[in-house]
């Protein structure tokens, strides 16, 4: 990389930002609100503002007008004093803490977050008739501009994926009044969330909505007219006529730039940051799409390509960058969506680990649930309804590790009140700590268990909170900071110097129905099990053996992530109040 500038000429800012999307202007409007006196550029090649994403299907069938696509309202940029200019950036010299510029241009910075989001997949390179006028590729605003302009011409149409984005699109069609075939390559809608019970609760409501799905079918070749579209040839030996290919195969992350750095930036399926969005280079951060975070359950690192997650991370990124505090972790990832007229709940990975696992689903009433059980502690959950239930509760549930033994028949059921239960965990820890003068503590973490990463922490000394042994010096801290006790067999109350053990079971495999388990993860034999409610237990309890941990990248070699899961997120706002302060740009 040649070096075109000298660094005493070069413009500067103390916060730059590669991006405009929804975590990049998030992260520079919550930087304005922390510290007014910082200057703040966003460094971006879109030709318009930041848009709310999500609002693009419900726009290209004219739900939405063009300006409620706004993430923001108009001019929030200058009002916040935040610096835009278009232009691309080809090169990161990390050593000397600027960027290049297309055009040999270089601007230096303090801080820089890479916030280039994701790039859509699409079709194979080599598929005949992908160049058809009428194959669209979803991803960019000029892509349901044009699809909006062609719905009036359109009688049938192809959609090819299997995700939400796929699910979501084909259903837009249908309110459109267009003859929809889907197809879809799995055997099974989203194969990596949904088990197959939910999967068909999916495609059933979508057959009966009027599409036509095609399960283990992809697209070998796309026919033309004219040199317009005029069907699809599949791998079942079909031919299926359509004016319109619509393509939602998902997308992939924007690691160019962690590619040109001068400095090794760690990226595998997105950049890796550890809970402070740090990347593997110094005062070099990463947010939205590219970002790769870590899964505290599984210790994976994948990005979540997210709306919600963008705007978390991007104000989680502007409180680390301005130093207004450390924030806590992520936590495990959750996903939640419409799928036509029912709601999509995931937290974890209800999914990961069949051989270790308590799995418990419920059907009923229009409804799915599964719940993923590791010794009383939930480590995946999976929803459908027409009522998505509180996503921030089971989120914390699992995050913190808390036991599930009370609470299993209403998180079946849809009854869970999260209220009183977070409440009742309140009142349980200060009266323990009150009458016994003990802090609880915890078994080994999750992660332990399930990742294969630490099954050696079983044979340790269960960890103990750094606070004051005695009752009256810690309540001289909120009750809202106390560490929230488990119910047997979960947590012990132990002294100082005491060890917890774990004894090991030999492995076993059962299959029952639920009302004949009340033993093993506190289900009442009263649950109803008419038709429509199917409740089954698988139960395998496997012998744990001695596994060396798995060498983890380390994104960071100064300072160790933050190990504490996060309890909440944090909630989007556009309405964020102007701060005055000096120029925004140092000249």
């Amino acid at each position: 990389m040649k070096k075109e500038n000298s660094l005493d000429t070069l413009d500067r800012a103390d916060m730059v930002i590669v991006g405009n999307g929804i975590a990049g202007l998030t992260a520079a409007v919550e930087a304005r609100r922390l510290a007014p006196e910082k200057s703040i550029v966003i460094m971006t090649s879109q030709s318009h503002p930041t848009i709310n994403t999500p609002a693009l299907k419900q726009f290209a069938i004219g739900k939405v007008t063009r300006e409620q696509l706004l993430a923001y309202p108009a001019g929030t940029e200058r009002m916040q004093r935040i610096h835009v200019v278009n232009a691309s950036v080809e090169e990161i010299y990390a050593q000397e803490k600027y960027i290049r510029l297309v055009g040999g241009q270089g601007f230096g910075y303090d801080a820089l977050l890479l916030a280039t989001g994701s790039r859509p997949t699409g079709l194979p390179p080599d598929l005949p008739g992908q160049d058809f006028d009428g194959v669209l590729t979803l991803h960019h605003l000029s892509d349901y501009l044009n699809l909006r302009r062609r719905l009036n011409e359109v009688e049938e149409a192809v959609v090819i994926g299997g995700g939400p984005h796929a699910v979501e699109t084909v259903m837009g069609l249908l309110y459109w009044g267009i003859d929809v075939h889907w197809l879809i390559r799995s055997e099974t809608f989203l194969p990596r969330m949904l088990d197959r019970p939910a999967s068909e609760m999916v495609l059933e409501r979508v057959r009966r909505a009027g599409a036509k799905v095609y399960t283990e079918t992809e697209v070998i070749g796309i026919v033309g007219r004219i040199g317009a579209v005029a069907g699809v040839v599949t791998t079942q030996q079909q031919l299926l006529p359509c004016q319109l290919v619509l393509v939602c195969t998902g997308t992939a992350p924007v690691t160019t730039l962690a590619r040109h750095c001068d400095l090794p930036m760690k990226h595998q399926q997105g950049i890796l940051v550890d809970d402070q969005l740090r990347t593997s280079v110094r005062n070099i951060y990463a947010a939205g799409d590219v970002a790769a975070l870590r899964d505290p359950l599984t210790g994976k690192y994948a990005p979540r390509a997210q709306w919600y997650a963008a705007v978390s991370q991007g104000r989680t990124v502007a409180s680390v960058i301005t130093g207004a505090g450390e924030p806590e972790g992520f936590g495990v990832p959750w996903h939640a969506t419409r799928l036509g007229d029912i709601s999509l709940l995931t937290v974890g990975d209800p999914l990961a680990w069949p051989e270790r696992i308590v799995p418990l689903t419920a059907r009923r009433k229009g409804s799915y649930r599964r719940l993923s059980i590791v010794d009383n502690r939930l480590v995946g959950y999976l929803a459908l309804g027409s009522t998505p239930p509180d996503s921030m509760a089971i989120k914390r549930i699992i995050d913190e590790g808390l036991s599930v033994r009370e609470i299993t028949k209403d998180l079946l059921r849809g009854e869970f009140d999260a209220r009183k239960y977070f409440s009742g965990k309140r009142s349980y820890a200060v009266h323990r700590m009150i009458s016994t003068g003990q802090v609880p503590t915890p078994l080994p973490p999750i992660s332990g268990l399930l990742a294969g990463e630490s099954q050696a922490m079983s044979r340790l000394p269960a960890p103990t909170y750094a606070r004051p042994p005695l009752a009256s010096q810690a309540l001289q801290r909120s009750t809202d900071a106390l560490p929230l006790p488990e119910t047997e067999p979960l947590v012990r109350p132990v002294r100082a110097g005491s060890r917890s053990t774990i004894t090991p079971r030999p492995e076993t495999w059962e299959r029952r129905r639920i009302s004949e388990q009340q033993t093993l993860v506190g289900a009442s034999p009263d649950v109803p099990t008419e038709a429509e409610e199917e409740v089954e237990l698988v139960v395998r309890l496997p012998a744990r053996q001695f596994i060396p941990p798995l060498a983890r990248p380390q994104v960071q070699t100064d300072q160790l992530p933050n190990p504490h899961p996060s309890r909440s997120l944090w909630h989007y706002s556009s309405k964020l109040p102007a701060v005055k302060g000096r120029e925004n740009v140092q000249k």
